[in-house]
């Protein structure tokens, strides 16, 4: 298969046109007509992937966060663009259209969740049209403290820690987010009881103690580093599929 060909595949679930317009994602490096036998996939694109691929000769890296997206001034040898281009290696990035598609972030969330928080029904948290929505607001078959749900959302989304406020009573109605889910703090407190995303600000967790609402930062990597087996699925039907082993949590814990 070439690079095209598995663009094309991915975009029928994950249509790159419904990219938020301040988004950058598709084939961002290399050749679309590159043939391809395998491909590997990861979170990010970073140089040990990047140095995973070369090693394993595998020419396509599939990543959900763009591998470029503020403009380059410049490519250096040994920056992950300027690897991907050394060693031929080519790139595609999902990223916004994947967080909203059917298939994508949404679906990862739920799989995980549902049994520990006992989550039912479900409804857009920011509806997008087409089935597609940035996160998706669930109710709960039996409401829990806020101390519970931090524990729980921890085992099933393997975090090294969480980080909660406590809006105060039991929850039974929340917000799922993949990512950094502070800007939809707004909406989750009219409609949810909490809001479950990462990458919150210290003035999130003020303006959600304000308005009440229970907020849990589960971090941005352990809410979407499901990319990769989400991905997997969609793709294993056509080629073989590798996750890399070297796409991993950056940050480190004591």
């Amino acid at each position: 298969m070439t690079v095209q060909e598995i663009y094309d595949i991915i975009d029928c679930d994950v249509p790159f046109a419904s990219a938020m317009n301040w988004d950058n994602c598709g084939i961002l490096a290399g050749d679309p007509c590159q043939n391809v036998d395998e491909v590997l996939l990861a979170l990010d694109i970073s140089v040990p992937v990047i140095e995973e691929a070369h090693r394993l000769g595998i020419p396509l890296i599939i990543s959900h966060h763009p591998v470029i997206f503020t403009p380059l001034k410049a490519v250096y040898a040994d920056s992950p663009v300027g690897l991907l281009l050394r060693y031929d290696i080519s790139a595609i990035c999902t990223h916004t259209p994947f967080d909203m598609a059917p298939k994508g972030m949404n679906k990862g969330l739920y799989d995980r969740l549902a049994a520990p928080l006992g989550l039912t029904g479900g409804e857009p948290l920011e509806d997008m049209g087409d089935g597609r929505s940035l996160g998706m607001i669930y109710d709960l078959a039996s409401p829990l403290p806020a101390s519970d749900i931090a524990k729980r959302a921890k085992a099933a989304l393997g975090c090294t820690v969480v980080r909660y406020t406590d809006g105060g009573g039991r929850i039974g109605r929340i917000a799922i987010c993949s990512g950094s889910g502070g800007s939809e703090i707004g909406e989750a407190a009219a409609r949810a009881d909490a809001l479950l995303s990462g990458d919150f600000k210290h003035s999130c967790f003020i303006e959600a103690e304000n308005m009440g609402l229970s907020i849990f930062d589960c971090g941005h990597y352990h809410t979407e580093i499901i990319f990769t087996e989400l991905m997997r699925d969609i793709l294993s039907p056509h080629i073989r599929v590798r996750i890399a082993e070297s796409s991993a949590d950056p940050a480190m814990y004591e």
